[in-house]
């Protein structure tokens, strides 16, 4: 019975640190993208959205969790880690979807799918795994169509 203990013990506690850096993180991350918005009108805002990639970059590209904010200029995503952050301006949003699969990924949930002009004027699209799909696609697409 010690044994296991002595097993179990490390696993369970490494994964609560694990778990509690990944919540600083994510904290640290959204308090970062609203001293950055300051004095911008902020939407719709999410601390953990899970990023499924941009289209043009293709199937291998790294994936990971983020704050995904929309405000009336831009749609903002900032990943926890790597720190990396992708502005689509919302004029150049040209329709949104909502999608079970996305560059070959899956999470088994509908995923807001983002097809916008690029910075090489090319058609793109992005996709994140959000709370409130419905939501986020419904205040995206009212904002839009001032631009459309």
């Amino acid at each position: 019975m010690i044994r296991i203990a002595l097993i179990v013990f490390p696993i369970v506690f490494l994964l609560f640190l694990i778990m509690r850096f990944l919540k600083n993180l994510q904290a640290k991350r959204l308090m970062e993208v609203t001293e950055k918005l300051k004095g911008k009108n902020i939407l719709c805002i999410t601390s953990n959205s899970n990023f499924f990639g941009l289209e043009s970059v293709g199937m291998l590209q790294v994936r990971g969790n983020g704050v995904l904010v929309l405000t009336d200029e831009e749609l903002l995503f900032s990943m926890w880690t790597p720190k990396k952050e992708i502005s689509i301006p919302l004029k150049s949003i040209k329709k949104t979807e909502i999608v079970k699969s996305f560059l070959g990924k899956t999470k088994f949930r509908p995923l807001l799918k983002v097809v916008f002009q690029n910075e090489k004027n090319e058609t793109d699209s992005a996709a994140w795994l959000v709370s409130n799909t419905n939501k986020w696609q419904d205040v995206l697409d009212k904002v839009i169509k001032n631009y459309i």
